[in-house]
């Protein structure tokens, strides 16, 4: 499994990598974002990647969310729940669960509530968006044991960090106290996040908690999976 990992930053690096490696760009198997880029980046990235696209937004808004006509509204929401938004040919998996093979994704818009601007939510808030999300894990999860199924591993797409990790001080960017339960609780295979800037990019914000590997997507980085061995290779060193 091969992932693309986009956030926050419109690296021309990546813009060349596209170009200059097809081969390798073929290989992707899907593109996640965590947020806060422009909708004319990351429809370059998907038109020219062509593979599944799973985002999430920033704390800024960037996406046009695509409009559902009236009389498909009830439709859409019985078959999908109010919060599926399309974009970009791609899944809004934002207090969503998504399965893609022997995977489960789910998303987290936002950040932490320091205005009145964007997507922002306080700590209560996100709390009952990721109790939400961990009753569909748990059910997918039921339904993958009584069908005799391999069970699933879990990959988590977030736009603010977990608290404590790869956070700040800040209101704006401190991370959610409720991600790091459910982290504890469910032990990922892989959280990705964006929205903690580094300044300089001559550090990777790559962490491993008991089992999890944490990445700041920060511009960009792809991501080899090999059963549940994790191989990040990094915007920052390796794309200079």
């Amino acid at each position: 499994m091969k992932i693309l990992a986009v956030s926050d930053k419109e690296d021309i690096k990546l813009q060349d990598f596209i170009l200059t490696h097809p081969d390798t760009v073929k290989k992707i198997d899907f593109i996640i974002s965590c947020g806060d880029l422009s909708k004319d980046y990351l429809e370059f990235v998907v038109d020219t990647v062509r593979k599944y696209f799973f985002f999430v937004e920033g704390n800024h808004p960037t996406l046009n969310k695509a409009p559902v006509k009236d009389y498909f509204k009830k439709i859409v929401e019985q078959i999908y729940d109010n919060e599926q938004q399309f974009s970009l040919g791609g899944i809004n998996i934002h207090a969503r669960m998504e399965v893609y093979g022997e995977y489960i994704l789910v998303g987290f818009e936002g950040s932490m509530r320091y205005n009145m601007k964007g997507y922002q939510y306080t700590e209560k808030e996100m709390a009952k968006i990721v109790s939400k999300v961990s009753r569909k894990i748990r059910f997918q999860q039921l339904k993958d044991f009584i069908f005799r199924r391999k069970k699933k591993k879990i990959i988590v797409v977030s736009h603010a960090p977990i608290e404590g990790i790869h956070d700040k001080t800040d209101i704006c960017h401190k991370g959610f106290k409720c991600f790091k339960k459910f982290l504890n609780k469910f032990n990922p295979l892989i959280w990705f996040h964006g929205h903690v800037h580094f300044e300089g990019q001559t550090n990777e914000q790559i962490s491993k908690i008991n089992n999890t590997t944490i990445i700041n997507v920060y511009g960009f980085h792809i991501i080899d999976i090999q059963d549940n061995n994790v191989v990040v290779t990094s915007n920052i060193r390796n794309f200079a």
